[in-house]
């Protein structure tokens, strides 16, 4: 609640404190551990703390590798995170590589419309352009539009975000 309040401070200063209770009773494993980290991650991110983001998310990923199936959905949820703090930090081949696979996963065990499956192609096609794929940020995008346009109303945050990345995209691409 803080963090969508704008007090992104406070959420990591009380999240800081349940981390480390349940990193006191929680095994390593334990989801609400594993989700605490999470949101850690996230507000570590959102407070300009990228470093801390990468770093917490690489070890929730490393652990949900080992206890979680591949298509689990806290585990692909955590490496699209992690693949975004990745650009953020400037590590645009390790994103590529990362969303790559979630979206190969989230493409079979998810529909076309899906917003988990769309908002990793999205990821993905900012992360092609970051890595100046700008031919297969477009196709991913026009794609990611065209489902949108069907699924979502014309003034959705989501539908109107992937339209204004495909005209980013378009102009990289001249």
């Amino acid at each position: 609640a803080y963090q969508a309040n704008g007090q992104v401070k406070e959420a990591v200063e009380l999240l800081e404190r349940v981390v480390a209770i349940r990193r006191e009773v929680l095994k390593e494993d334990h989801p609400s551990r594993l989700a605490s980290q999470h949101n850690l991650a996230r507000a570590y991110q959102a407070n300009g703390q990228v470093k801390e983001a990468v770093e917490l998310l690489e070890r929730v990923v490393a652990i949900e590798a080992e206890v979680l199936k591949e298509d689990h959905p806290s585990r692909l949820a955590s490496q699209h995170k992690l693949a975004g703090a990745y650009q953020a930090n400037g590590q645009v081949k390790e994103a590529v590589e990362l969303l790559e696979r979630v979206v190969a996963i989230r493409t079979e065990v998810l529909k076309e419309d899906h917003p988990d499956r769309l908002a990793s192609l999205h990821q993905l096609a900012r992360a092609y352009q970051a890595n100046g794929q700008v031919k297969e940020a477009v196709e991913l995008l026009e794609r990611v539009v065209a489902i949108r346009t069907e699924v979502l109303k014309e003034d959705h945050p989501d539908r109107l975000a992937s339209q204004h990345e495909l005209a980013r995209a378009y102009q990289a691409s001249g």
